[in-house]
């Protein structure tokens, strides 16, 4: 048995989201998104019943066959403050879908936000920087003229 956790993320933007998940190989036809949540299923194909008595559960999906070997689907389900929490299975996060995986999602998430909201103020990416610790820092320019 592989019971899922769920973890906490600042997603709230869909869009950003399917986005991110894009910029970590899982492409618009490997990613399901459903105004109400639907069934997340474990390596067997059953329905998993781990963090709710009725069924698991997620609005974001992205299913096994495309996680990989024996893995679960893995979920984001919005919650009632609109962030999504995360579900990951026990299985899936010892084979590399953990808090690391987590942590590059979010620093994907967040560069598409930047890059939405630079772009939207007349600003073209112009390129990164690797500062002195360790860290990397977008430049834009100001086209506006």
């Amino acid at each position: 048995m592989s019971a899922y956790s769920t973890n906490t993320t600042q997603f709230k933007d869909c869009k950003l989201l399917l986005a991110a998940l894009a910029e970590l190989g899982f492409t618009s036809d490997m990613v399901e998104v459903h105004e109400t949540g639907k069934q997340l299923f474990d390596y067997h194909g059953r329905a998993t019943h781990y963090t709710d008595e009725a069924g698991d559960k997620a609005h974001v999906i992205i299913r096994r066959q495309f996680v990989g070997g024996a893995a679960n689907d893995i979920g984001f389900r919005k919650g009632s403050d609109g962030h999504y929490e995360a579900l990951l299975s026990a299985y899936d996060r010892s084979c590399g879908y953990n808090e690391a995986w987590l942590g590059k999602l979010t620093a994907a998430y967040a560069r598409t936000a930047i890059m939405q909201k630079a772009q939207k103020q007349g600003l073209r990416f112009a390129g990164t920087v690797k500062l002195a610790n360790g860290k990397t820092q977008l430049r834009f320019l100001d086209v506006r003229g």
